[in-house]
C-alpha cells in the first residue's frame, strides 16, 4: 500500500484510541487541572494533538521499516516499534508531571490511551505493508 495512505490509516487508528480514551477518562480531569492552574483551554490543542499523532504514525512506520529486515514483518516487530516510539513520546511528556503541570494519574491515563493507539497502529501498518 502507498506509504502516505498507510501512515494516514495508522494516524487515524492512533487518534481513535487516544482521543477516545482522553474523552472518556481524562477530559474532565484535565479541564479541572487547567482551571486549578488558571489556564483557559486553547482551541488549537485538539488539532495539534491530532496532527502530532499522525506525525507519530510516520515515525512508527519508519521504525517498523527499520526493524523488519532484522526481525521480520511479524507482530513482535510492530509491538517493539510501537513501544519504542510511544516510549520516546512519554519520556518527553513526563516533563509535565515533573514540572507539576499535570498530575501523575492524568498522565498515566492519557499515556495508556496513546500506547493502545500506537500498538494498534503498529499492527495495522504491518498488515497494510505485507
Amino acid at each position: 500500500m502507498n506509504p502516505i495512505l498507510t501512515v494516514a490509516a495508522a494516524g487515524l487508528a492512533i487518534n481513535v484510541v487516544d482521543v477516545g480514551t482522553t474523552l472518556a477518562f481524562a477530559a474532565r480531569l484535565w479541564t479541572a487541572e487547567l482551571a486549578r492552574q488558571g489556564i483557559a483551554p486553547n482551541p488549537l490543542t485538539p488539532p495539534f494533538y491530532i496532527l502530532a499523532n499522525v506525525v507519530g504514525a510516520g515515525a512508527l512506520y519508519l521504525a517498523i521499516l527499520s526493524l523488519s529486515p532484522a526481525w521480520g514483518p511479524g507482530p513482535m516487530t510492530g509491538l517493539v516499534a510501537a513501544l519504542f516510539v510511544w516510549g520516546i513520546t512519554r519520556l518527553y511528556g513526563l516533563g509535565h508531571v515533573v514540572m507539576r503541570q499535570m498530575p501523575l494519574r492524568l498522565f498515566l491515563i492519557m499515556s495508556a490511551g496513546l500506547g493502545g493507539g500506537y500498538m494498534l497502529a503498529g499492527q495495522l501498518i504491518l498488515w497494510l505493508i505485507t
